[in-house]
C-alpha cells in the first residue's frame, strides 16, 4: 500500500503555469512544492480571517 497521494490534474493558463515556474524556482522547490505553499497559505490566512470574525 502506498502513501503517496494520488495525482490530481487541473488547467492553467500559460501565464500562470509560467508566473508559478519562475516562483518555484526562484523558491528553489519544485512546481507542486510551490502550489502547495501558495494554497497552504491561503487557506492560513482565510482560517485566520474567519477566527476574527467569529471573535
Amino acid at each position: 500500500m502506498s502513501n503517496q497521494i494520488p495525482p490530481t490534474s487541473i488547467r492553467l493558463p500559460e501565464d500562470l503555469k509560467r508566473w508559478l515556474g519562475h516562483r518555484a524556482v526562484d523558491n528553489g522547490v519544485s512546481l507542486t512544492k510551490e502550489v502547495l505553499s501558495i494554497l497552504y497559505s491561503e487557506m492560513e490566512r482565510e482560517r485566520e480571517s474567519n477566527e476574527r470574525t467569529v471573535a
